[in-house]
């Protein structure tokens, strides 16, 4: 009994440290542009929440979270609470939110400004990165081909017509690292059917040192995880 404890601990902790988590940076200010500190800002995915406290500039960095979509919930004293809806946190990434201007509103406190999520167009951590989610892919016509995905996501990638294989364009053949849950595989994206992917990333410049050296790219594959699947139950019974 004692030895079958140790070995779900095991495995517990690799399944932990194998998952790619993200990151939500950002700043509360007023409607002037006054830092707020001591705002209290939460993420909230499904029943789970993660919450923090501004500093004294009003900045504020949720993390670890589990990729997924997220409402950050801002509330502050004096101050109409703040709710923005669909924040995406993808894999190994920072998503940032600099745009957080709260009210005054000291008589409807319980009342709420809503907003809803809009994705930067332009990386601010200097990494070339696509990511596509499980959302995105139900409309996707090769949907059920990962390779196939990946190929659509950049042009900076393409199929071998001849091989199947995948090139980063301007990097030689067999080049593409992969990674899915954080495991290194190799060989056909280590068995998950497209129907179980959460979210893929193609990283084509900047690669975070993490994943090694290589002259191609990175491909990272998160399967479909609690959050996901909680947010497809709840649109099915709406």
């Amino acid at each position: 009994m004692k030895n079958l404890l140790i070995l779900l601990g095991l495995l517990i902790s690799g399944a932990l440290s194998a998952q790619q988590w993200g990151e939500i940076h950002g700043t509360v200010k007023d409607e002037l542009g006054t830092p707020l500190p001591n705002a209290y800002v939460v993420a909230e995915a499904g029943d789970n929440q993660f919450g923090v406290a501004t500093d004294l500039d009003g900045k504020f960095k949720l993390k670890p979270l589990n990729s997924g979509v997220y409402t950050i919930k801002v509330s502050f004293v004096g101050m109409a609470n703040y709710v923005l809806t669909g924040v995406k946190v993808d894999p190994d990434k920072i998503t940032f939110l600099d745009k957080i201007a709260m009210g005054e509103n000291p008589v409807m406190i319980d009342k709420a400004v809503i907003e809803a999520f809009q994705n930067d167009l332009i990386e601010r951590d200097g990494v070339t990165i696509a990511t596509i989610r499980s959302e995105e892919l139900e409309h996707s016509p090769v949907k059920r081909d990962i390779k196939g995905i990946i190929s659509t996501m950049t042009p900076a990638v393409y199929v071998d017509p001849t091989t199947q294989e995948l090139h980063f364009r301007g990097a030689r053949a067999g080049t593409v690292i992969t990674f899915v849950d954080g495991m290194k595989v190799t060989g056909n994206f280590g068995g998950i059917p497209a129907s179980g992917i959460g979210s893929v990333s193609v990283y084509t410049g900047g690669v975070p040192a993490k994943y090694g050296d290589t002259t191609g790219g990175v491909v990272v594959i998160e399967s479909k995880n609690y959050f996901d699947l909680y947010n497809e139950w709840l649109y099915s019974q709406e």
